[in-house]
């Protein structure tokens, strides 16, 4: 009979449980128990905490492993029967037969109260095994949880069109996707007020021609919910060996099968976490926070003023006289065009120039839109000028003209900020922009859906294009606050204060629905619904000082953090990225069907917000974030794929979606706009 380890009851010896039924048992000094203990199907597991009655989580032992073989995999849940327990030298250890296949499972706290699971999974035939696919299993006691694979996966991403393919988890169905698809590489489900979170250390393996995999990770419901971690397999929809590979496309992928000569084993590691959280929703707030890969670094090629010149530049050369071209010229056969919000920002690159201490470009670009952008509807503006045709015009979504809720929201925003900053500089303010951002604000108040949120988009004369609830709109409570920044009438604050309110029950009091909707050329939960939303409760809480708003804004941050790398993800030899060393952590992703990365983030608002909040951790995010994006950055003609340095690709492939560790040339000018606008906030803090 072994010790106890950290003081928990010794173990009974193989066969016999001891009164009670706790056969082995580990404990930490924060309070965390892992026991086995006799079931009448066999030894069980069981997590919980000292102080608690019931137990947090009980599943049987043979269920947490699984080894099959032969395509397509399947779970194949350790033989009834073969489970051997022992606990020695503060751990313990099970054995069982999976499949054609010993296995081994030790657990063991380590000092910071995480729960490290290693699996062994051993060939000891004397005959090759082939395509094995075994992995580690989480079986969950609900079938109703708030599941979060970072990225990927929010509560079943329940906002996405269920036209469109996107990862979800249905009944008879799964999600398992490869590790370097997940900013944080982790599962979180919660539910009742407790979570269980696993965490995955992810080892590249590179075969003879340099190509890398990695592990998997997902949740299948298959009947029950189980998180599981397998050896490489993936599953998309409940269907083995299919990968997500591009915008709501899938295709048959068949990786992570493995091979294992007699004598050979795979192994795997992974940390499990448990403990309380309310609302259940929040669980994806405990992945944040873990922190297991903060001593991971980003790149850091360029610093804050080389981003600034190099951006700067590309900004000067979209400049034609009164904005900024959406694309460089004509090279990806769309018109010459101004484009304001969503992917043009021509009036946050007024803004840009402005802080560059131009203002008559700015000026001018500001001068543009107001007069130029008016439609029949008060408050409603066109969100794009055509140069060569010399028309304005609005977007298009479903085949209509479409004015969006983000796009105008956020311009008229930024056309606020410039008329704070001329009055900051004592510039001169044409009384038609503040009588422009006070129209809209007075617009997006009378156009609310009965939820008392604003729609996604209008119609061209001005009615809801849809009833449907988003968060698109939350881009439009900006302008409101901009609209009391700059008159001082409070009843801008007390609407912006109303209107947030209802988009926090609707989505962030419980993260039952998402942040969604945001972006136009994707359906479904995205960063950027989440972005302003940060942005709104944030200036809220400047505005007021009132702690509430610093919470909502706090749980945003963290929301939005879930989709930002902390540790990046080694190439295949001869990629872009392994040529170039490129590294993902700080960068974020973009949406639940768009798994690339992009710039589009709050970048120097969260370095405020943890500065001003006194959160440094948020501030120290921010500045690897930005430092992060200074990859891909064109530094000389032919640089990146780039005649102007400067300018940027949209899109960086980290995973199996479109070209894995290559980056695109689509260069809309929101790529010259965020990166500079944050870069010219940050450099003048230390």
């Amino acid at each position: 009979m072994t010790a106890p380890s950290n003081g928990a009851p010794a173990p009974a010896p193989p066969g016999r449980a001891p009164a009670g039924g706790v056969v082995a048992a580990l404990t930490e000094p924060g309070g965390k128990v892992v026991e086995v203990v006799a079931g009448e199907g066999g030894p069980e597991v069981r997590l919980r905490h000292r102080d608690a009655g019931a137990p947090h989580l009980r599943a049987p032992l043979r269920g947490l492993l699984t080894a099959s073989t032969g395509r397509p995999w399947h779970i194949n849940p350790a033989q009834a029967g073969s489970i051997g327990v022992h606990g020695a030298g503060g751990e313990v250890v099970v054995t069982a037969r999976t499949g054609p296949l010993g296995a081994r499972l030790e657990l063991a706290f380590t000092p910071g109260g995480l729960l490290t699971l290693t699996a062994t999974w051993h060939n000891d035939s004397a005959h090759e095994v082939t395509d094995v696919a075994a992995g580690l299993l989480l079986p969950l006691p609900t079938s109703d949880a708030n599941l979060t694979m970072p990225g990927v996966l929010y509560n079943g991403n329940p906002s996405s069109d269920p036209r469109r393919k996107v990862p979800r988890v249905e009944p008879g169905g799964g999600f398992v996707c490869e590790q370097d698809r997940l900013p944080i590489p982790a599962v979180n489900a919660a539910w009742d007020d407790r979570y269980v979170s696993l965490f995955a250390h992810p080892a590249p393996r590179r075969d003879a021609d340099g190509k890398v995999a990695y592990d998997s990770l997902g949740v299948v419901r298959q009947p029950g919910l189980t998180v599981a971690a397998m050896t490489g397999v993936i599953m998309f929809d409940g269907r083995p060996d299919v990968c997500y590979v591009s915008k709501a496309e899938v295709a048959d992928h068949p990786i992570g099968y493995r091979t294992l000569a007699p004598g050979e084993a795979i192994s795997t590691r992974h940390t499990l976490d448990w403990g309380p959280v309310a609302p259940r929703g929040h669980g994806f707030r405990k992945l944040v926070h873990t922190r297991l890969h903060q001593e991971t670094e980003g790149a850091r090629p360029l610093g804050r003023e080389d981003i600034v010149r190099l951006k700067a530049h590309a900004m000067d050369a979209r400049w034609t006289g009164d904005g900024y071209l959406a694309y460089e010229g004509t090279r990806h056969g769309r018109p010459r065009s101004y484009m304001y919000g969503w992917t043009g920002q021509c009036l946050k690159l007024a803004l840009c120039d402005a802080l560059l201490g131009r203002p008559e470009r700015t000026r001018r670009a500001a001068d543009f839109y107001v007069e130029g952008s008016r439609t029949r509807t008060p408050g409603l503006r066109h969100g794009r000028y055509l140069l060569d045709d010399g028309r304005w015009e609005t977007f298009r979504k479903d085949g209509a003209d479409f004015v969006s809720s983000r796009a105008h929201g956020e311009t008229i925003a930024d056309l606020a900020g410039i008329a704070r900053h001329f009055k900051e500089a004592g510039l001169p303010v044409p009384p038609a922009w503040e009588e422009a951002v006070e129209d809209a604000a007075a617009f997006f108040w009378r156009t609310r859906l009965q939820e008392g949120i604003v729609p996604i988009g209008w119609t061209p004369d001005g009615r809801p294009f849809s009833g449907m609830v988003s968060a698109a709109g939350i881009a439009c409570v900006q302008a409101m606050l901009g609209a009391y920044r700059l008159s001082g009438e409070r009843v801008w604050l007390r609407r912006a204060e109303e209107v947030l309110g209802r988009y926090h029950r609707l989505h962030a009091a419980t993260f039952e629905r998402p942040f969604a909707h945001a972006t136009l050329d994707a359906s479904g939960e995205d960063k950027e619904a989440g972005m302003y939303y940060f942005l709104a409760a944030f200036e809220l809480y400047r505005l007021t000082g009132r702690d509430l708003y610093a919470q909502w804004a706090e749980a945003a941050a963290d929301w939005l953090l879930t989709f930002v790398y902390v540790w990046s993800p080694e190439f295949d030899a001869g990629s872009t990225f392994e040529r170039r060393g490129f590294k993902t952590c700080g960068w974020p992703s973009v949406s639940v069907q768009n798994h690339h990365l992009d710039v589009f983030f709050p970048t120097s608002e969260l370095m405020e917000f943890g500065l001003l909040t006194g959160r440094p951790r948020y501030a120290a995010r921010a500045e690897t974030i930005l430092h992060a994006m200074g990859q891909g950055v064109c530094r000389e003609p032919g640089d990146w794929g780039f005649e102007t340095p400067g300018e940027q690709g949209e899109g960086f492939f980290q995973t199996n979606w479109q070209r894995k560790g290559e980056a695109n040339t689509w260069n809309p000018s929101w790529v010259i706009a965020l990166p500079l606008y944050h870069a010219l906030r940050m450099r003048k803090v230390p």
